[in-house]
């Protein structure tokens, strides 16, 4: 961040964090050079004050992302056992508004939890890969369209991290977005539109990621496998699925 003229200035990256990381470098440097969003160009680097592109995230939401259908997804009744590790929570927190104070929510961003909403869970700063907890520390994970966010390299390290943080018996529930192969004519990101209900409550919300990624259930399922779990349920509801996950008693 720089100072000009008593006006605080971020830098590309510093603005991509902002968006919680849902857009790449360089399709800001893009919408900078295509004079979309007004900034300024410092030391061959691009600057702009938080008023500058405030509007930034609906104008790339429009421009770049391929949505899917609305799809709506009641969580209310969702059988979550015991002391809760949520994969990637921050944002809207929705594992931690559903089930309160039993959800530890971790995130790589400190800026996703600082902004995710209030409740009773705790948030911790904490990389998936490596998770900090002991081991059998936790009886159910969570990932809410979360892994999609992640490199398909790092994918099978993490599910090796929360099988080892189950108990015995304990269970990773997640939901996801299936994303098909990307044609070379298509928009850059991949994204769903999402109203989630929790009780009486209604969550407008919306996940896109990169389109440099293919995943489906069959993808996590054989994964899941792989690593030690069996699966309990699985469901494709349109683009997007559900699996449930068992770790061997």
């Amino acid at each position: 961040m720089k100072n000009e003229d008593k006006a605080k200035l971020f830098d590309v990256p510093e603005i991509s964090e902002m968006l919680g990381d849902n857009f790449d470098d360089e399709a800001l440097i893009n919408f900078f050079e295509e004079e979309k969003i007004k900034g300024q160009k410092i030391e061959g680097k691009w600057y702009a004050s938080k008023d500058e592109f405030d509007d930034l995230e609906e104008i790339l939401w429009n421009e770049l992302i391929n949505f899917v259908d609305l799809h709506t997804i009641d969580i209310s009744n969702v059988e979550l056992k015991g002391r809760i590790l949520d994969i990637g929570g921050g944002g809207e927190g929705i594992i931690g508004q559903l089930k309160g104070e039993r959800v530890v929510a971790i995130d790589l961003h400190e800026s996703e939890l600082l902004e995710a909403a209030p409740g009773e869970y705790l948030k911790i700063v904490m990389d998936a890969k490596e998770l900090k907890f002991l081991n059998e520390s936790f009886e159910t994970s969570t990932a809410f369209f979360t892994l999609m966010y992640a490199p398909l390299l790092d994918h099978k390290k993490i599910f090796q991290e929360i099988y080892r943080v189950l108990k015995n018996g304990g269970e990773l529930v997640m939901w996801d977005l299936t994303i098909p192969k990307r044609d070379i004519r298509s928009k850059n990101y991949y994204g769903v539109n999402l109203e989630v209900t929790i009780g009486d409550k209604i969550i407008s919300t919306g996940y896109a990621v990169s389109w440099k990624k293919e995943q489906d259930l069959k993808y996590y399922s054989n994964l899941g496998k792989i690593i030690g779990f069996k699966i309990l349920e699985q469901d494709v509801i349109n683009e997007t699925f559900y699996i449930r996950f068992q770790k061997n008693k």
